[in-house]
């Protein structure tokens, strides 16, 4: 009884502490505003809808990224402030994401029009850190994903 005791306090626990993440369900997501703050930063704004049915509040405490053009590092992508859904909710929100190029000689050679550029040319890898309010982690990577195909997705 003694042994019982404390193995089923245990998996009574880390059963507490699995989310499963492939029950949040994220409804829509549109790009609200495209503000540019100089010739090399720019400040993304996404409104979304996520349906989070699990039983703890889930946090986006950091996401990051980096867009590549033909293998080149093209821009930096960071998210500005962590977010949280709410336990067993629908949430409507916003997410803002600073945009920084990193190179912008390579913005000249590509020219300034950029209805002319291709999005087949452009991939994203990312990096965002899921924390539970029971202090589970959780963290996400993509790589090499197409731009053009998140674009068609939104």
């Amino acid at each position: 009884m003694k042994r019982s005791l404390p193995l089923a306090i245990i998996i009574i626990l880390l059963s507490a502490a699995c989310t499963n993440y492939k029950n949040i369900e994220v409804r829509s997501v549109k790009l609200n505003s495209f503000k540019l703050i100089s010739t090399s930063r720019a400040s993304i704004e996404l409104d979304y809808i996520i349906n989070n049915p699990t039983g703890t509040a889930i946090i986006l405490s950091s996401g990051e990224g980096i867009i590549t053009k033909k293998g080149f590092d093209f821009a930096q992508l960071e998210i500005q402030r962590p977010d949280t859904l709410p336990a067993k909710s629908i949430k409507t929100g916003k997410l803002v994401i600073d945009a920084t190029l990193l190179d912008p000689i390579s913005l000249l050679s590509m020219g300034l029009n950029i209805s002319s550029w291709k999005a087949e040319d452009f991939h994203v890898n990312t990096k965002m850190v899921f924390r539970t309010t029971s202090g589970y982690k959780k963290t996400l990577r993509h790589k090499n994903i197409p731009l053009k195909d998140l674009i068609n997705k939104f």
